[in-house]
């Protein structure tokens, strides 16, 4: 009988990062699912997911001078302020080269409402990574590669709509949003205002979501996106 080969973590930077997140996300949903924490908004969302983050992070530095710091709230912006929800920074065992994970959040609601509005922050903020990803460097680190995740109870974040608003700013289960296509919406005081504050979004690749869907036995039901930007 053959001697079974030992089950390895990625020694390769990219794939070992994208795996710790991987990781670290399925925790943290386990962690939700189970009511290890209320979670009721975005911010302890940010809180709880930071601190898996950092811990399964260090578990996943394999060698001895290689660390990963995990920081809320990082102005990532040139000219104008640009927040960024969690970056994971991961310092090489050289101690020298440097990586930056950029990682937008949002936590919706029914109780929210605001759908349109809804629709409308998702398509920001999967753009606003995109910018940075696109952009490649920051302060010297390099940005391989980020995240967009989302949890919410409210269903109509992964249905289709018939007309309007959501079926441009479309978050529907297997949509892909499409790249160096114009979205905007014009028709109504929400899109209106939108566009003025941000103006149209144009991303420069494809992003599919694919959601993933929690139910409780006393069918209420959560469901989460992961986005590989």
């Amino acid at each position: 009988m053959e001697i079974a080969k030992i089950n390895t973590i990625p020694i390769e930077t990219y794939l070992r990062l994208e795996e710790m997140i991987y990781r670290a996300w399925d925790i943290f949903i386990n962690h939700f699912i189970n009511k290890k924490y209320e979670i009721n908004l975005e911010a302890p969302f940010q809180l709880h997911f930071a601190s898996i983050l950092k811990y399964v992070g260090e578990l996943y530095c394999l060698r001895k001078r290689e660390i990963i710091a995990v920081n809320l709230e990082v102005d990532m912006g040139d000219a104008k302020k640009n927040y960024i929800d969690i970056v994971i920074e991961y310092f090489g065992n050289d101690g020298k080269s440097s990586l930056l994970i950029p990682i937008e959040l949002k936590f919706r609601t029914v109780k929210q409402s605001a759908e349109d509005e809804g629709v409308m922050a998702i398509y920001r903020d999967v753009y606003t990574i995109e910018q940075l990803v696109n952009k490649g460097k920051y302060n010297g680190s390099t940005i391989p590669f980020g995240y967009f995740f989302i949890i919410s109870d409210n269903q109509r974040y992964t249905k289709k709509a018939k007309s309007g608003l959501k079926l441009v700013f479309d978050t529907s289960e297997g949509y892909t949003a499409k790249k160096e296509h114009e979205y905007k919406y014009l028709k109504n005081k929400t899109g209106i205002k939108f566009h003025d504050k941000y103006g149209s979004i144009t991303f420069k690749k494809e992003h599919t979501f694919q959601w993933n869907v929690y139910k409780y036995e006393d069918e209420s039901k959560y469901w989460f996106l992961k986005l590989k930007i």
